[in-house]
């Protein structure tokens, strides 16, 4: 081989090693490339750190939009809220206890009409009307407040089907919102039950006053009367002039 040709083989193995050394080499962050000979410079480090941010942007967002989602499902108000009105259902009852004749505890002048239907120790002026009155007007009231019972017993299947239906909605709960309605719901469930159960025993209360008032004040009349029948018996009768009963021929 000649001298010249070995040296043009020398230099271009050195030319090799050193490429392969530069491929070797780790490549700095800043390293950036052309293009296509464009002009374009490309970092990849800069492209990586991008991609990584935007991604950490996105997660942001993901996480930002449950968020809001749950938030929207805490505010979402309940559904079909099982409210009722009872105050149609209590003016009936209590029109239905003042009927005919009936001593309801709804009358404005039921204290008059009390003391009026039963004196108490007072004598007959008038037995037969009297008796009647009293046995007509405790016999209304009891109509009456039967036919109250009545009118409440009907609201029975509706009340039931609102409890069914309370129990639907808790398995269906999700935001705090519903959970408060659902249970302020029920707490003027609640409250309508016991006003309902309250006007049942004021008309329990008022069927025994007249009842028993009724069997206390027959008896106090009859005494009364039968101390008045004594009393005139007892007292002196009329003065008559004397009268002979001698015959003369």
């Amino acid at each position: 081989m000649k001298p010249r040709s070995r040296k043009r083989a020398r230099i271009r193995l050195a030319q090799i090693l050193v490429l392969a050394c530069a491929a070797l080499a780790p490549v700095r962050a800043e390293a950036q490339f052309g293009l296509l000979g464009s002009g374009i410079v490309f970092d990849p480090s800069n492209f990586a750190r991008n991609i990584l941010h935007y991604a950490r942007r996105l997660e942001q967002m993901n996480l930002q939009r449950q968020q809001l989602q749950q938030q929207l499902v805490a505010m979402r108000k309940l559904r079909n809220p099982n409210w009722r009105q009872i105050s149609s259902v209590l003016t009936q009852m209590d029109a239905l206890m003042q009927q005919g004749q009936s001593l309801s505890y709804g009358l404005r002048a039921i204290d008059t009409e009390f003391q009026k239907t039963f004196p108490g120790a007072q004598a007959f002026r008038n037995y037969p009307a009297e008796e009647r009155s009293q046995s007509l007007r405790t016999l209304a009231t009891m109509r009456g407040v039967l036919n109250a019972a009545n009118r409440a017993a009907q609201e029975f299947p509706l009340s039931v089907a609102r409890l069914e239906a309370m129990k639907r909605q808790l398995t269906t709960v999700q935001g705090h919102e519903e959970a408060l309605e659902l249970t302020s719901t029920i707490d003027m469930y609640s409250a309508e039950e016991l006003t309902m159960l309250r006007q049942a025993i004021a008309g329990l209360t008022n069927v025994q006053a007249v009842y028993y008032a009724n069997q206390v004040n027959g008896e106090a009349q009859r005494q009364a009367t039968f101390r008045s029948r004594l009393s005139a018996m007892a007292s002196a009768g009329p003065r008559y002039s004397p009268v002979s009963l001698r015959i003369t021929p």
